[in-house]
């Protein structure tokens, strides 16, 4: 006899087509009513989707209902957690995705328990360092629905899942048929005999497991009322022994099974699809969250550690204010970007918010330290936000009188100066009263300069202002070198040199037509790819930039009917650093609609392979070939795949290093390597496109759905600047060498001037008071915490700990080779104890495995 395990659950998309105050309207009678199901039933259970938000927002509604929630979560009854929000698993960060589960389980408490479970029933596909990711927040096991290749990676719905490493394992189980197959528990013959007992059939027709785990739920979907009963006119009717269930008492189930170990991503689109162009739609919106995450754990999260120890006393729930904003941009309908243009508007007002919480935090931090440290004008003060030693380029904003600076004792350089004229009539406030002064112009200058840290903390440097130096315009050369290194402009190409090989064509841009919707990029037939060249290019010393102007079709119907009507121009400035790095930024003004606009890199001959940087480590991947991929796959399994900052790829002699925290979408062809900008569409979604035949992706093609318009979507007139760096290396290019180039670009600059020339550098400088006790510091350098770690080995975290007063930091070995860790050389002054995410302690093991984490908790000794 199979036993078919029974759980009745919601799906509940926060936002989706309708928005996220839509879902707080539908919860209030829907969730009222699970309450008073499992009241009136005392045996019957309900999953509230895994993610605590939806929770929170019921009980701003009905605050005096907290104690049955919590009666009924001790009970077993009501299922929370463990997540914030169901977080995509592809295109937010491995720190994201740790932090959505960390705040999650830590908000989940006030309620009592949570569910211990993986649970992302809707995730379009997995990134293959899940195990490690939900270890380190003390889970171990998922159960998750799309992305898998059931029956060719494996064949059971129940297995093991390792990481890349192997050190890390989770318990998973998957939906073949999705969460909502059984949507409603009808004990009828029809539905038993057409649908339920089918549904059994099914994965019983891949593994004959006699334990089988069926859902009963969907989208927006209520509680099953009187479920006990039905289930027992159920069995009268079916074939199987149906009974009530839950997850966690299956997953017990799951663990006594001796399971098939699988390794590696899930991003098949073979039961359903999993939108693999989905990363390039709304890029204005996915930039942003792209840069608040960087922001929150590269650069505020140090701060405050920073802060806290110099007496600056600022809530940990401020922090989490703003990362809750981005869970909830980070869900995966939201950051995908697959949702309607009422709630795209609802995430750039939320990114909005935690931008200015992120900014007000920084802006109060650097003023409290410059104040207690009593700078003057013509200093600054420089953090360095990780505990890791720098040596290299800072780049500072500094108001100044003139346009060139000398900072004292490191070399400098300004890069960029912007006068601001004087003002006349402008009132100042004096101890004898106010009166109206001529306010003097200044310059606001971006300065390069070279320095050094030993570790976590800051320095203050002091410059003197030099005389006013005329403006310097570009020459008309066509070339720049640097060293051995050289790129030059020639016959409408770029060439690059390094001394033993020319690439010519090395770098252009590529615009194509987009016939798709924000699930999935999809071409017109025949569609030609237009190359956008450059008509003019000046260079000076290391810098050259081209800039070109095109028509192009304004429409995808223009496109259809070759007519171009508007103009599209763009710039891409380059510059050649003394290691053969290529720095460059491409801009324009987005003039057309319904495309894609693509950085093209090219190498000398075939590309044979990728290597792209993941969460917390790196994948190799080959394209597959497309032939008849109808037979099988519910879209095309186009070579289009995301990485995390830094993609390689290698032909038989070079390797390409592409490195850019504004896109996370890559496609290799040929000799030419990829990298998504944009691609704009005009529709939620829509029926039979070249890539993805049938129906519409979003419920559009539903009976009583209608086609959903998207102009936003379209980013007309949105002004892109799209900033990335290019290497070509050996191919035997080690991942030691690969990760630490990587650390170098991501370390952020962070300065602050102490002046009255423009208030207005940071938002809230003005209204900034002095408090009562005032800070009163006398290191002009400060050094918390120095960590000298082997390459390949970094800091992927750094914050104050959530359950007690010491600082969390956490390592991420972004090699394949196990490494020890020191900690007494590492943490000097400090006492440390081994934990995870979650600050539970763990077992005194100072290694840290191939593509692993080990987290730490540190106290002052």
């Amino acid at each position: 006899m199979t036993n078919v395990h029974i759980v009745n659950h919601t799906h509940w998309d926060r936002e989706w087509y309708f928005t996220s105050m839509d879902c707080v309207v539908l919860s209030d009678q829907l969730f009222s009513d699970v309450l008073k199901e499992l009241k009136r039933q005392p045996t019957a259970s309900f999953v509230l989707d895994g993610q605590l938000s939806i929770l929170d927002d019921y009980l701003e509604l009905y605050p005096e209902r907290l104690t049955e929630v919590k009666e009924l979560i001790a009970n077993g009854q009501l299922f929370i957690g463990p997540w914030y929000t169901q977080t995509d698993a592809f295109f937010a960060s491995g720190e994201s995705i740790i932090r959505n589960a960390m705040i999650g389980i830590f908000d989940s408490k006030k309620y009592g328990s949570y569910m211990p479970i993986g649970y992302l029933p809707d995730t379009f596909g997995f990134n293959a360092q899940m195990p490690t990711i939900l270890n380190e927040v003390g889970l171990d096991n998922i159960i998750f629905w799309r992305g898998i290749d059931l029956g060719e990676q494996v064949k059971s719905p129940y297995f093991k899942w390792t990481s890349l490493s192997g050190q890390d394992s989770l318990y998973a189980v998957n939906f073949p048929q999705g969460y909502g197959a059984q949507q409603q528990l009808e004990p009828t013959s029809s539905y038993v005999d057409g649908r339920l007992d089918k549904g059994v059939d099914f994965i019983k027709s891949y593994a004959n497991e006699p334990e089988i785990l069926i859902p009963t739920g969907n989208d927006q979907l209520g509680i099953v009322s009187a479920i006990e009963e039905k289930l027992t006119k159920i069995n009268q009717l079916g074939k199987y022994k149906y009974q009530l269930s839950t997850y966690p008492a299956f997953m017990e189930i799951v663990r006594q099974k001796e399971l098939e170990v699988y390794q590696g991503e899930f991003r098949a689109p073979v039961f359903a699809r999993v939108h693999k162009t989905i990363g390039s739609v709304r890029m204005d919106l996915k930039r942003e969250i792209f840069r608040l995450e960087n922001k929150l754990v590269l650069e505020i999260e140090p701060m405050l550690v920073i802060a806290k120890d110099l007496g600056i006393e600022l809530s940990n729930r401020l922090l989490m204010k703003a990362w809750k904003k981005l869970f909830e941009c980070q869900a995966h309908d939201s950051l995908a970007g697959c949702v309607s243009d009422g709630v795209a508007q609802d995430i750039s007002h939320r990114v909005k918010e935690i931008s200015e919480i992120c900014e007000s935090i920084e802006n109060l931090i650097l003023k409290r330290i410059s104040e207690g440290l009593a700078l003057q004008a013509n200093q600054f003060l420089i953090l360095h936000p990780t505990p890791v030693p720098f040596q290299g380029e800072k780049f500072v904003k500094i108001v100044s009188r003139t346009n060139n600076i000398k900072v004292i004792g490191a070399d400098s350089s300004v890069l960029k100066a912007v006068y601001i004229p004087s003002r006349k009539n402008i009132m100042e406030e004096t101890p004898a009263g106010n009166r109206f002064i001529e306010e003097e112009g200044y310059y606001l200058l971006t300065v390069q300069v070279n320095c050094s840290f030993s570790g976590l903390g800051y320095q203050v440097l002091t410059f003197e202002e030099q005389e006013t130096t005329p403006e310097s315009s570009l020459d008309q050369n066509t070339w720049i070198r640097n060293g051995k290194y050289m790129l030059s402009f020639e016959d409408d190409h770029l060439i690059y040199s390094d001394g033993k090989q020319q690439i010519v064509d090395f770098l252009s841009i590529i615009d194509d037509s987009n016939a798709g919707d924000t699930y999935d990029y999809s071409p017109i037939l025949n569609d030609q790819p237009i190359t956008l060249r450059f008509a003019s290019c000046k260079g000076k010393q290391e810098t050259l930039v081209l800039e070109g102007s095109l028509q192009l079709p304004y429409t995808i119907e223009e496109r259809m009917k070759g007519i171009a009507t508007k103009t599209f121009a763009y710039t891409l400035t380059l510059q050649l650093t003394k290691n053969g790095e290529v720095n460059a930024k491409l801009r324009f003004k987005n003039t057309l609609l319904n495309h894609r606009i693509r950085v093209k890199a090219r190498l000398n001959k075939p590309i044979e392979r990728a290597f792209a940087a993941i969460q917390f480590g790196y994948l190799e991947k080959r394209n597959q070939t497309l032939e008849n991929w109808q037979e099988k796959y519910a879209e095309k399994p186009v070579n289009i795949e995301p990485f995390e900052k830094q993609v390689v790829v290698y032909d038989q002699e070079n390797a390409l290093v592409f490195y850019s925290e504004q896109s996370k979408e890559y496609e290799y062809l040929d000799d030419s390597l990829y990298v998504t900008v944009l691609a704009t569409t005009d529709s939620l979604g829509k029926p039979d496109l070249l890539y993805r035949p049938g129906r519409a992706s979003g419920d559009t093609t539903k009976k009583g759905h209608i086609m959903m318009e998207t102009p936003l979507a379209q980013m007309e007139n949105y002004e892109m600047v799209f900033d990335f760096s290019l290497r070509v290396a050996s191919t035997a290019i080690s991942e030691e060498l690969l990760a630490t180039w990587k650390t170098v670009k991501e370390q952020p600059s962070i300065s602050y001037q102490l002046q009255d020339l423009n208030y207005f550098i940071y938002r809230i400088d003005n209204k900034i008071q002095k408090r009562i006790d005032p800070l009163s510091l006398t290191d002009m350098s400060l050094s918390l915490l120095s960590c000298s770690l082997e390459p390949g080995v970094g800091v992927s975290a750094l914050h104050n700990a959530y359950y007690s007063e010491g600082i969390v930091i956490r390592f991420v070995n972004s090699t394949n080779k196990e490494r020890s860790l020191e900690p007494k050389k590492l943490f000097n002054g400090y006492a440390y104890q081994r934990i995870n995410a979650l600050e539970e302690p763990l077992e005194a093991d100072h290694i840290i495995h191939a593509y692993g984490v080990a987290t730490y908790l540190l106290t002052k000794n």
